[in-house]
């Protein structure tokens, strides 16, 4: 009976220390995942007002409407025409321009919808975002903006952490209480068995 209810009451402990370990993660890393698809459908926006007035996308026009525009929101910000060729491109050297930039999210946009992608690797967070140009109801390119965030990644490792310090603080305080209360308890039990005898 004893050893039944020690059992059980070591299985709910178990089961609320693992729920404090993955509940407020999983909330955390969802609210993470909707912060960067904000900040990079905010950046696409911008991006795509700036070139609304555009009938056909060319490196050249691009290159001036987009010249001087703060581009912060983003680690890598590419405009594509209607086909998915590359016009326009943030990353270092600029090598995907004159090439075709074949990311679904970058399809979907072409489809005429935004489109969002976000994993999270343990390292950082991965975030890709496309959303189409449109002129005269005619989706004349795709605005595509990554990031690569490393800073809310190490926020999260560091609560899970911190989590995993907490549970283990509070798995060892239920241990030793348990203990203590255990050896009450069979003293107490003793004692009334030595007097009934």
């Amino acid at each position: 009976m004893q050893l039944k209810f020690s059992l059980s009451y070591i299985l709910v402990i178990a089961a609320v220390l693992v729920l404090l370990n993955s509940y407020p993660l999983l909330v955390s890393q969802n609210l993470m995942v909707s912060s960067n698809q904000d900040n990079l459908k905010s950046t696409a926006k911008v991006i795509e007002s700036a070139l609304m007035g555009l009938g056909r996308l060319t490196e050249e026009n691009v290159s001036a409407a987009l010249n001087g525009l703060d581009e912060t929101g983003a680690t890598r910000i590419m405009v594509t025409d209607s086909a998915g060729l590359v016009l326009y491109d943030t990353r270092q050297g600029g090598d995907a321009v004159g090439e075709y930039a074949l990311y679904s999210v970058i399809a979907a946009a072409l489809r005429g919808s935004d489109a969002f992608y976000c994993q999270y690797d343990g390292e950082a967070f991965l975030s890709r975002m496309a959303t189409p140009v449109v002129y005269h109801n005619q989706t004349v390119g795709a605005v595509y903006t990554y990031d690569y965030d490393t800073e809310q990644a190490a926020l999260l490792e560091s609560f899970q952490s911190n989590l995993m310090t907490i549970s283990i603080m509070i798995a060892l305080l239920v241990a030793g209480l348990s203990v203590m209360l255990s050896r009450m308890l069979t003293r107490q039990i003793s004692g009334l068995l030595q007097a009934l005898r």
